[in-house]
């Protein structure tokens, strides 16, 4: 059932890291910026007969799934007291309430143009938002009920809405495990096909190319040809292990962007599995200790950068050189040892263009990272000190710079008073990827997202970082310039949850707690600011 409602500009006026990317963690599986387990969250159980007992894990950082969400002109905010959707434009503030279902909450941009979802959990149904200047296009379709998680393919033109209990709230009402909505987005109206899926999913990817989407569940890779999915459909699952009882909460798995692999970290078995998810062979490999991190390389060929905390080691593997092995095991070129001794790292971040990996781990408060370059014949690596121990990493899109964080940590009373000033701030470095130069900035309070912005021509531009204060005094943006390290603040009233960037206005635009909901834009080139407060309420403009 469609309804399709207009609202006109008369109307009156009733008046967001991170990678990414629908709802950031789930356009293509890949999470936040910081969270590389694709949803295995869990920690690790006691082990099992042929398990080993996990190291402790790299710490991962979760970004908010119900942010504002921002498309080429407008900042789209759930208003779910309201049943409507909030639309912002960045430019002139002008600010609208578009009806839609009842108690909305979750909402996703289209990749291009001025497109909004919105689950609406009251009714039980999603509404697609067209907006122009004039007016805003609404199109309603019933939904499966209970759905929490929106994932939108590249090309704009699908959408897999889905329970994930991963994204669920406190009290939120459980969802249908196996059953996801297939939105064709094509035709300008949503149409939707109720798919029946593996068991469990808890993340999406989509085929870069082509309509086909991959769904990591705990029976394996369930597959959706979106073109041709039909209501009642049932997926093909290809399986992960060959092991029909292995614990999928203990599985990290991955899949290439051509949707030919699936890589499966085990946080209890020494081994990496690939699975070709074409022909549903499955290729494990034992390897000389348990992996902590597995990160793809992105690039012409298909890559994966394999780390080994307490072994000292990384590999290299080619997917295709392994997954072509001969039945004696002879897999040659398929895997590069690389001892990373000296670095401490357990885990990585790849740039995007797949030439560099900075390694680090979070356990232990380790002083330091290391910039690997994927590119040499011998994977050479080289450690730098860092001023704290590291919480997370995060690279920039243009790959040039890297933000490490960090957190207040212990003292000796002992200590220099320089010692006690860093170890009791928080903060982050920026790290200059092309030239090895860090900068430690200390800031008043504790991190909590961060948003890169970058030019049209995809040149980094800018970070931005909140920093709201515990006590409720001094909130603040912090905004970096990337291609100077200079740092300017942006004080706000209100605490700040989550930002977004509008590119045709260039302003970032960050949401705040406030009772009457409150949103301030921070404009990347002038670095003024502007706020709009009160649609929550009565469409006031402060």
């Amino acid at each position: 059932m469609i309804r399709i409602l207009t609202i006109l500009v008369l109307i009156l006026g009733v008046t967001f890291l991170g990678c990414g990317a629908g709802d950031m963690a789930d356009s293509k599986g890949a999470g936040a910026e910081w969270d590389d387990n694709h949803g295995n969250t869990q920690d690790p159980t006691s082990p099992g007969e042929g398990e080993q007992q996990p190291p402790p894990p790299e710490t991962e950082i979760d970004f908010s799934y119900k942010a504002p969400q921002a498309s080429e002109h407008y900042v789209y905010v759930a208003a779910t007291s309201r049943d409507s959707l909030v639309r912002i434009d960045a430019e002139t503030l002008e600010i609208r309430l578009i009806p839609v279902g009842g108690q909305p909450t979750r909402v996703a941009t289209l990749p291009a143009g001025d497109v909004a979802l919105v689950i609406n959990s009251g009714t039980q149904d999603l509404s697609m938002v067209v907006s122009s200047e004039e007016d805003d296009e609404v199109s309603t379709i019933d939904m499966i009920p209970d759905v929490n998680a929106i994932a939108v393919s590249p090309d704009g033109e699908y959408a897999i809405v889905y329970y994930n209990d991963l994204q669920a709230d406190p009290g939120d009402p459980e969802g249908d495990r196996q059953t996801v909505a297939v939105v064709s987005l094509k035709n300008g109206e949503p149409n939707m096909a109720m798919v029946s899926i593996g068991f469990h999913p808890t993340a999406v990817y989509f085929h870069e190319s082509m309509p086909r989407a991959h769904l990591v569940t705990d029976d394996g890779i369930s597959v959706i040809d979106l073109d041709e999915a039909k209501n009642g459909d049932i997926s093909t699952i290809v399986p992960v292990s060959d092991d029909i009882m292995e614990d999928a909460s203990l599985r990290e798995v991955l899949i290439t962007d051509n949707g030919k692999y699936a890589v499966v970290r085990h946080l209890a078995h020494p081994k990496l599995t690939v699975i070709d998810l074409h022909s549903g062979q499955l290729e494990s490999m034992e390897l000389d200790g348990l992996p902590t991190d597995v990160d793809l390389i992105p690039g012409d060929e298909d890559k994966a950068l394999v780390v080994l905390r307490e072994a000292a080691l990384a590999y290299i593997v080619d997917l295709d050189l392994l997954v072509a092995a001969d039945e004696e095991g002879d897999r040659g070129d398929a895997l590069v040892e690389i001892d990373i001794d000296g670095s401490y790292a357990g885990a990585a971040v790849v740039t995007g263009d797949g030439t560099r990996a900075v390694l680090y781990t979070t356990v232990g408060a380790v002083k330091a990272i290391s910039l690997m370059d994927l590119t040499a014949k011998e994977y050479d690596w080289k450690p730098y000190p860092v001023q704290k121990g590291v919480a997370g990493v995060a690279v920039s899109l243009e790959g040039l710079t890297a933000v490490v964080l960090h957190e207040k940590e212990s003292f000796d009373p002992a200590d220099s008073d320089l010692s006690k000033s860093i170890a009791s701030s928080e903060g982050f470095t920026l790290f200059d990827l092309e030239t090895g130069y860090r900068k430690l900035i200390q800031s008043d309070h504790r991190w909590t997202e961060y948003l890169f912005v970058e030019e049209a021509t995809g040149a980094d531009l800018g970070a931005y970082i909140l920093a709201p204060d515990p006590a409720g005094y001094s909130h603040q943006v912090l905004n970096i310039d990337l291609q100077t390290y200079l740092v300017d603040k942006t004080l706000l009233i209100s605490k700040p949850t989550s930002l977004v960037f509008v590119p045709k206005s260039r302003k970032v635009a960050v949401a705040q707690e406030h009772e009457n909901g409150r949103v301030t834009f921070i404009d990347v080139d002038s670095k003024a600011t502007y706020s709009v407060t009160g649609y929550e309420l009565n469409g006031l403009i402060n």
